[in-house]
């Protein structure tokens, strides 16, 4: 059952989506089936010598992929079936950004020899449709679910795509790591938790804009400083990594072609295939059939 908060959430959720889905092609968005694996494999992280304390932050303002279980509730409720099926307005596009099911994966069996391997982990592959806008209209896409959790996945932050001439990839993550490359003891502080998928007062669909004004935030100095003893005794959550390697890349993209980004510790592999007005009302189509 879904609380009320989350409810209500839900419903805002689906008719900004819905209500965006319907609109017309005119503003000449090009929708597009992306496909996005991220992989750690081992072996690299003495190669290289990492930066102590990386500069590890979310996007002020970003959007989250769509659980579709909940996406299809909120839509049940809202568009309850009728004696006269015709009576409902069927969108004209599918709803952007819902993850699809396993089987719309083409980088699947890869992942599965990659992961029965032994060498890589695959700690993030998922396959959604989006329509990609310039940079300027272009929102970050967070991959973790750590503010829903309040606890640290190894896989943190986000990745932008963006159209210009060309495709744009831009990755912001960081991989938290248990820090064997590091000598002695020390681990860097705490990076921050991602932002929650859900709030009361949702502003627009599922994005996240951050509640702290510029230069609100507190000094970093001020933020890792070594806790009193009164201050340890708090319970809180506690970073159960020492350390964290950052992804910061760009890369242009071609669609059709398999990109890869690589770096010692992680693997970005992106796809990202164009669809035709009759392929979005085909699935569009599809989506009302369920």
């Amino acid at each position: 059952m879904l609380d009320r908060t989350n409810h209500y959430f839900l419903r805002c959720l689906i008719c900004v989506v819905l209500a965006t889905a319907n609109c017309s092609l005119a503003e000449d968005d090009r929708w597009y089936r992306v496909e996005l694996m991220v992989f750690s494999h081992a072996g690299g992280q003495s190669a290289e010598q990492w930066d102590p304390t990386p500069e590890l932050v979310y996007p002020e303002t970003a959007r989250f992929l769509i659980n579709p279980e909940q996406l299809n509730a909120a839509a049940g409720e809202l568009y309850p079936l009728q004696d006269n099926p015709t009576a409902a307005v069927l969108p004209a596009l599918p709803t952007p950004f819902v993850i699809l099911g396993n089987s719309e994966q083409e980088f699947r069996g890869k992942a599965a020899y990659m992961q029965r391997s032994g060498r890589y982990r695959i700690l993030f592959h998922e396959t959604w449709l989006q329509p990609v806008k310039e940079r300027s209209r272009a929102l970050p896409i967070i991959l973790d679910q750590s503010g829903d959790t309040g606890e640290w996945p190894e896989l943190q932050g986000s990745i932008q795509l963006h159209l210009s001439r060309y495709l744009h990839l831009e990755t912001n993550l960081w991989l938290n790591t248990n820090g064997d490359y590091l000598p002695g003891s020390w681990r860097m502080p705490a990076p921050p938790l991602g932002p929650s998928s859900a709030t009361d007062e949702p502003q627009e669909s599922d994005l996240y804009t951050s509640p702290q004004e510029s230069g609100s935030e507190p000094a970093q100095e001020e933020v890792w400083q070594e806790a009193s003893p009164e201050e340890a005794e708090v319970p809180g959550p506690v970073y159960p990594f020492r350390h964290a390697i950052l992804l910061q890349q760009k890369r242009r993209m071609r669609s059709t072609e398999v990109h890869y980004l690589d770096h010692p510790m992680l693997g970005v592999v992106a796809k990202l295939t164009p669809l035709t007005a009759q392929d979005l009302e085909l699935l569009a189509a599809g989506e009302t059939a369920l």
